[in-house]
C-alpha cells in the first residue's frame, strides 16, 4: 500500500475542519510524538502519532473495501482501549457516522441502538461482546458486517481480515474520502441513558464537535505533550472529547487496564498531567488519602489536619497575589514532606489539573485536594451540547460551581428556571424523533431540562 507523506511544516498549514481529518492531519503534524500509552503484559507500551496514523489508515481502507460509504452508520461496542480509538478514527475518516454502545449494555439494549440507528456494521471488542450481537443479529436487518477488534471467530471479520480487505486500495483514495467530509456531515449518534423512556440518539455533526474542540482549545483544556489518563467509557461524549483533544494538540492518551481496581495503581504508574473523571473516583481517592490518618488517630491525625490547613493558607495567599511570610513557607515545606506530597502521589505526582463532571461533588473534597496541590475543577454540559457548555479554569474558578460558558456558547436561565444553551456546539436533534427534537430545540435554544 502506498503511503502519502507530508512534511511537518506543510501539514501544520492545513487546519482541521472536521473530525474526519483530525487524525490524518495529527499523524502528520505530531508524527514522532507518543500518541497512546497502554498496558501490554507487565509493562506499558506506547505508539507514536505516525504509527497510529498508519493503523487507522489501514483499518479505514478496510471499511471502505467492505462498502462503508459516507453517511453509513458504524457502531462500536467496546471498553475504553486504544483499539476503540483506532476504529473510531478509521470509521470517521471513511466518512461514516460512529454510533457508540456502552460495553455494559445488554443484548436487548445493543439491539435497540443498532436497529434504531440503522447501523450497517458493528465493531465489537471480544468474544463476550460478540455473543451479545449474535443473540440479536436476526433482529437487525440492516446490519451487514460484524468486525472483531481482538481475536477471531466464525461469523465475524477479524481486524487482520479487515486490513487485508483494504490492501488493494491506496492512500490517495483514503485522503479523497476524509477530505470530502464537511462540517454539515454527521459525526456521531450518541444515545442518551433513556431514564425517561427509550434512549434517544443525539445527532451531532462534524461542525458541532469541531466547534466544541475549538472552544476547549481556546481555554487550554489540554496542551501539547501532556499525558492524560483515560478510563471513562468512550461511548460517553466526555471521554470522546478528551480523545479528540489529545490527538488535536499532540498529547499522549494513557488507557486504563479495564479493571476498576487498577485505576489508582495506574495513576501511580502513568503519572498523568491531566485526569478527567467523575465524583465517585475523586471520593475514592479522598478516602484513600484520609483513611490512614483517621485510623491512626492521635498525633498522626493532628499532623495530617494541620498540614491540610497549611496547604489551604498557602493556596489562598498565592491566589491573592501575596507573598507568604517565611514562617508559613517553612511550615508548608514540612507539611508537604509529611503529608501533601503523599496525596499528590496518589495521582502520580505530576498532575497539573483534574476535571470532574456528570454529577455534583462535595466542595470540601475539592478544597482538600487543592490544599495538597491538586486542582480539581468542575464543568457542565450534556450530550446535546457535544459534551460541554461551561468550564472552570485554573485562572477562573470557584469551588462548588460549574464555571462560565465557553466562548461562543450562550447560557441563560428561562423564566421558569430552566437552563437554556445556544451555540455552534448544540446538536442537530434526535434521530427519528421529531417530537423530542421540537421540544428540545426552540428558536435556536436548547432546553436542557436542568435548573440554574
Amino acid at each position: 500500500m502506498e503511503t502519502a507523506t507530508v512534511g511537518t511544516d506543510a501539514a501544520a498549514e492545513i487546519a482541521p475542519s472536521t473530525v474526519a481529518d483530525l487524525l490524518p492531519l495529527a499523524a502528520r503534524r505530531h508524527a514522532t510524538r507518543n500518541a497512546v500509552l497502554y498496558k501490554d503484559g507487565p509493562g506499558w507500551t506506547s505508539k507514536t502519532f505516525a504509527e497510529v496514523g498508519e493503523i487507522v489508515e489501514r483499518l479505514s481502507l478496510g471499511l471502505m473495501a467492505l462498502g462503508i460509504e459516507k453517511g453509513d452508520k458504524v457502531s462500536i461496542l467496546s471498553n475504553t482501549r486504544p483499539e476503540w480509538t483506532y476504529h473510531d478514527f478509521a470509521a470517521l475518516a471513511a466518512g461514516a457516522t460512529v454510533v457508540p454502545i456502552y460495553q455494559t449494555n445488554s443484548p436487548e439494549e445493543c439491539q435497540y441502538v443498532l436497529e434504531n440507528s440503522d447501523a450497517k456494521a458493528v465493531i465489537v471488542e471480544d468474544g463476550e461482546q460478540l455473543a451479545k450481537i449474535r443473540q440479536v443479529r436476526d433482529a437487525c436487518p440492516k446490519l451487514e458486517h460484524v468486525i472483531l477488534m481482538t481475536g477471531s471467530s466464525d461469523g465475524a471479520i477479524s481486524t487482520d481480515e479487515l486490513i487485508e480487505r483494504g490492501a488493494g486500495l491506496d492512500s490517495a483514495e483514503w485522503e479523497a474520502r476524509w477530505s470530502s467530509v464537511t462540517p454539515d456531515d454527521i459525526c456521531t449518534f450518541i444515545y442518551t441513558s433513556g431514564t425517561t423512556g427509550p434512549p434517544k440518539g443525539c445527532v451531532i455533526s462534524h461542525g458541532n464537535y469541531r466547534a466544541m474542540i475549538d472552544m476547549a482549545l481556546a481555554q487550554s483544556v489540554l496542551e501539547a505533550g501532556r499525558v492524560t489518563y483515560l478510563y471513562l467509557p468512550l461511548a460517553h461524549s466526555f471521554a470522546l472529547l478528551i480523545q479528540l483533544l489529545s490527538f488535536e494538540v499532540g498529547g499522549e492518551l494513557a488507557y486504563w487496564e479495564r479493571d476498576p481496581l487498577k485505576i489508582l495503581p495506574n495513576l501511580g504508574e502513568v503519572k498523568p498531567h491531566y485526569f478527567p473523571s467523575v465524583p465517585r473516583i475523586f471520593e475514592k481517592i479522598y478516602t484513600a488519602a484520609t483513611s490512614k490518618a483517621e485510623k491512626d488517630g492521635g498525633p498522626r491525625k493532628l499532623i495530617f489536619n494541620w498540614a491540610i490547613g497549611v496547604g489551604r493558607r498557602m493556596r489562598e495567599l498565592e491566589r491573592a497575589g501575596r507573598t507568604p511570610w517565611p514562617p508559613l513557607r517553612i511550615q508548608h515545606e514540612i507539611a508537604d514532606r509529611l503529608v501533601l506530597s503523599h496525596i499528590r502521589n496518589l495521582f502520580g505526582g505530576r498532575i497539573i489539573e483534574a476535571v470532574t463532571g456528570a454529577a455534583p461533588i462535595n466542595p470540601e473534597i475539592l478544597r482538600f485536594f487543592d490544599a495538597a496541590g491538586v486542582l480539581v475543577v468542575e464543568g457542565w454540559g450534556m450530550t446535546e451540547t457535544s459534551t460541554a457548555a461551561t468550564i472552570s479554569t485554573a485562572e477562573d474558578f470557584k469551588f462548588g460551581t460549574i464555571g462560565k460558558p465557553f466562548p461562543g456558547c450562550e447560557v441563560k436561565v428561562a423564566d421558569d428556571g430552566e437552563l437554556l444553551v445556544r451555540g455552534p456546539n448544540v446538536f442537530k436533534g434526535y434521530y427519528k424523533n421529531e417530537e423530542a427534537t421540537r421540544e428540545a430545540l426552540v428558536d435556536g435554544w436548547l432546553h436542557t431540562g436542568d435548573l440554574g
